[in-house]
């Protein structure tokens, strides 16, 4: 349905000296924006039913998942304003880091 981008890929052409890190950036950027307003949009259809919530769901553990790197300058999230004031949807999620 959706293809991710390949920040492996944009990561080596810049260390390979192909791209700046800006335009790696840049790219990225626009690439998981785009992926996440797509799932939010997605869920937001009428004919989907239940299976919106999915989708909904997905975009917010999405750019949970994405914003330490936003916070980090590393990414620039364009998201929806509706998916940010969705406030019930967003404290169903915990974000923690698992260190052994």
């Amino acid at each position: 349905m959706f293809d991710l981008p390949d920040p492996v890929g944009m990561v080596e052409a810049a260390l390979n000296g192909k791209l700046e890190r800006e335009v790696v950036n840049s790219l990225m950027s626009a690439a998981y924006s785009t992926y996440i307003t797509g799932l939010w949009r997605q869920g937001c259809a009428k004919w989907l039913g239940s299976e919106g919530d999915v989708f909904k769901d997905m975009a917010v553990a999405t750019f949970l998942t994405l914003e330490p790197l936003q916070k980090n300058n590393f990414l620039v999230l364009t998201v929806p304003q509706d998916m940010l004031a969705d406030t019930n949807r967003f404290a169903r999620f915990q974000t923690q880091r698992i260190t052994k």
